[in-house]
């Protein structure tokens, strides 16, 4: 009987044990992730979000736009520079507020007009996840981002960003997606300038991803 309980044991054990190492070892398919993951941000009614790009400009590496963002639903708020010049803007529902960079002053645009939309759609963040193919998509490992374990995938895909396309090739990006919701939580975009195929380098983060975020239009 004692050597019957001892098997019984040692029989659990191995079954626990080969349970562990198959979650350690244990890795999703890449192209279901990173498909899961674009799909689940884009669905994402809120979040708040940081978009730096770099681009090689006579040799040296400038800071081309360093924004930080927030969305609501259809409301968002954008502060930071953009090629130099200072930028911060709200858009609530069909109205949208930019701050005079010298007087620091709102102006209100009724009903958006349409340089006022594109601007916004370009520093969207999600405008630049916009893919019209995954192509090949790579398992490079696994990482953290901000304390949380992630998966981190590569592709070269062919992007459907307009303006994207106009300017820059040859797309490589590297996904990081957060393991415990499978959420897209950072991203970073590689490409050249197609005049001069100088390098740039495109790098976002998300948080907050569903969280309650408050966005009221300025005193004007």
């Amino acid at each position: 009987m004692k050597k019957r309980g001892l098997w019984l044991l040692i029989g659990i054990s191995i079954v626990l044990m080969g349970g562990l190492l198959g979650r350690f070892f244990w890795q999703p398919d890449p192209t279901n992730l990173v498909t899961h993951s674009l799909e689940r941000l884009n669905a994402a009614t809120s979040f708040r979000y940081s978009l730096t790009q770099h681009q090689w400009v006579e040799g040296k590496d400038r800071v081309l736009t360093q924004i930080l963002g927030e969305k609501d639903g259809a409301n968002a708020r954008i502060l930071g520079q953009l090629t130099g010049s200072e930028v911060e803007m709200i858009k609530i529902g069909d109205s949208t507020y930019s701050k005079d960079p010298f007087n620091k002053k709102w102006i209100r645009f009724a009903n958006a007009p349409a340089a006022q939309e594109v601007f916004l759609a370009e520093l969207n963040p999600l405008s630049s996840l916009q893919m019209k193919e995954l192509g090949e998509v790579m398992l490079s490992g696994q990482g953290k981002v901000n304390g949380e374990r992630v998966w981190i995938c590569n592709l070269k895909p062919s992007v459907q960003n307009q303006m994207m396309e106009v300017f820059w090739t040859d797309f490589q990006y590297t996904l990081y997606i957060r393991r415990s919701d499978k959420m897209l939580v950072k991203a970073t975009i590689e490409a050249k300038n197609k005049a001069k195929s100088d390098p740039m380098t495109m790098t976002l983060e998300f948080k907050d991803i569903g969280k309650k975020i408050t966005i009221q239009a300025p005193d004007i």
